[in-house]
């Protein structure tokens, strides 16, 4: 990401965002009408009450996915598009938003992916380019509780319905239902990307010759099936359930560093994140620590009392919702399969010091180069129903910045 963009997060005073009172609801989709599997715990906005629905700026409950794309080339000619984020606007559109050298840009009703999205869905962003072309895809579920893939690229730049719409996938019919969809293989395709520094990786590092896209939806709220996509195949297909885990909490991945081992984490019934790996290398043989193909808990790391619906996210640092205070906490994690941990010392646990986050918000994590060398954390969610709030440090600490995104009314 070119230092322009770096300037214009660090150029942000710190602000805190003011809570608002929340309008009538604008959305024409009702509220969902809790049931008695459902505690208020488990719901945002307009779930919880008609009133909190919002009539301005983003939709109280909204999801938030990023896509960033800081490829060689690009960097070098200045071309390369900043970081977008979807979010999902008052109106229940799913638009974007893009980091310019103006600061963010577009959420208009000229920049809408999906029309058609359920309240406070779940957003998922995979973007890498492969064989020269760069291409997005985008996540969602609909009114129907259908898994939705909308899908552009630099070459169209046109958004198209993606190959997941065929399998029919249906979720949760909740009002906060977990889903995330990770790619899995070397860097986000071609070798020339661009990115902050990944763990135990090298400039000789090995990376999966395999590429493609792993999704993960709540079916019910106790379970979650997982999906595969190989690139260049023209269908996803299934691969798993997983039983016994929160399906109202997000769902946590890292799948696009050296090696071969991929992991999911999820909030299981006892707000506990449980993280799982899988070693793909069927050319060694595994032994009863460290099997071959097989989901592995690593039991050496959990963190406990997350909120009931806390989102997840990873990118250099994993990042979830504490139950007691709402706060954002952040985590540098080992990945060493079963041997995974938290690191020891200071700074490898912090809190995102900003308002706290609505209770279940969603989230969204970053972290984007500087051409001098520098990295910086990116942390997205919602404080107040309204807002998209974007939270800013050095990579390696500091103090945190904090801005409100504006989001056009319209």
């Amino acid at each position: 990401m070119e230092d322009r963009i770096i300037n214009i997060l660090n150029s942000r005073s710190n602000s805190s965002s003011t809570p608002s009172a929340l309008p009538a609801p604008s959305s024409a989709q009702p509220a969902p009408t809790q049931s008695a599997t459902e505690a208020a715990k488990y719901l945002i906005g307009g779930a919880l009450n008609p009133s909190y629905y919002s009539t301005a700026g983003a939709f109280n409950g909204s999801g938030i996915a990023l896509a960033s794309q800081s490829f060689t080339t690009d960097l070098k000619t200045s071309t390369q598009g900043s970081i977008v984020m979807y979010f999902q606007h008052h109106s229940g559109e799913i638009r974007w938003q893009q980091l310019s050298s103006d600061g963010w840009v577009g959420g208009s009703a000229s920049e809408v992916v999906a029309t058609n999205a359920k309240n406070s869905t779940a957003l998922s962003a995979v973007a890498y380019t492969t064989n020269g072309t760069s291409t997005w895809h985008i996540f969602y579920i609909d009114q129907t509780n259908r898994i939705k893939q909308r899908s552009n690229s630099n070459t169209t730049n046109v958004w198209i319905d993606g190959p997941i719409n065929q399998a029919n996938l249906t979720a949760d019919d909740a009002g906060m239902v977990g889903m995330q969809a990770c790619w899995y293989g070397s860097d986000y395709g071609d070798s020339d990307y661009t990115h902050t520094p990944l763990p135990n990786s090298a400039a000789e590092s090995d990376y999966s010759e395999d590429v493609g896209m792993h999704m993960w939806y709540a079916k019910s709220n106790t379970s979650f099936d997982q999906w595969g996509w190989r690139d260049g195949d023209p269908e996803w297909q299934y691969q798993a359930t997983w039983d016994n885990y929160n399906g109202h909490a997000g769902v946590g991945c890292y799948s696009w560093g050296p090696g071969t081992t991929t992991y999911v984490m999820f909030v299981n019934l006892a707000n506990t994140v449980e993280f799982w790996w899988r070693d793909t290398n069927t050319n060694v043989t595994g032994n009863t620590t460290h099997p071959i193909n097989v989901w592995t808990n690593a039991t050496q790391i959990a963190i406990h009392n997350v909120h009931p619906a806390s989102s997840l996210g990873y990118t250099n640092y994993f990042y979830a919702q504490a139950a007691e205070d709402n706060m954002i906490h952040g985590y540098n994690i080992s990945w060493a399969a079963e041997n995974t941990t938290i690191l020891a010392g200071e700074g490898n646990q912090f809190t995102v010091m900003g308002e706290p986050g609505l209770p279940g918000t969603h989230l969204s994590v970053s972290a984007v180069p500087s051409y001098s060398g520098g990295n910086e954390l990116l942390v997205f969610y919602q404080t107040n129903g309204s807002d998209i709030s974007e939270f800013t440090r050095d990579f390696y600490g500091g103090q945190w910045a904090s801005v409100d995104i504006w989001i056009p009314e319209t």
